[in-house]
C-alpha cells in the first residue's frame, strides 16, 4: 500500500536531520581528537591556546550553520522534499517497480 506523501516527506526530513546530527557529532569529534593530538607536540602553552580557540570558532560556526540548514528544511520541507518523491515514483514506475 502506497504511503501519504506527507508521511514520506516526514521520514525524508527526520532522516536528513538524524544525518546532520551524526555528521555534527562526527566533526567535534574529529576537532577534538586533531586538538588533543596537536597541542600534545605543540611548542608552548599560548600555542595551544590558539589551537583550543581555532577549533571552537570552527566547531561552534560549522554546528551553527548545521542547525540553521535542519531549520530551513523542516520551514520548507514540502517545497524541498515533494518534487524529489514525485520524481522518484515516476521513475518507478516508468521501470515497473512499485512505489512503496
Amino acid at each position: 500500500m502506497a504511503r501519504s506523501i506527507e508521511s514520506r516527506i516526514d521520514s525524508l526530513a527526520n532522516r536528513d536531520r538524524l544525518l546532520a546530527v551524526t555528521f555534527t557529532v562526527l566533526m567535534w569529534t574529529t576537532l577534538i581528537f586533531v586538538f588533543i593530538v596537536a597541542s600534545a607536540n605543540a611548542p608552548s602553552s599560548s600555542f595551544s591556546l590558539i589551537l583550543l580557540i581555532s577549533m571552537l570558532l570552527l566547531g561552534v560556526f560549522n554546528t551553527a550553520s548545521t542547525v540553521q540548514m535542519v531549520r530551513a528544511y523542516f520551514a520548507n520541507k514540502v517545497l524541498i522534499y515533494e518534487q524529489d518523491i514525485v520524481n522518484s515514483d515516476l521513475d518507478r514506475r516508468a521501470r515497473g517497480k512499485e512505489i512503496w
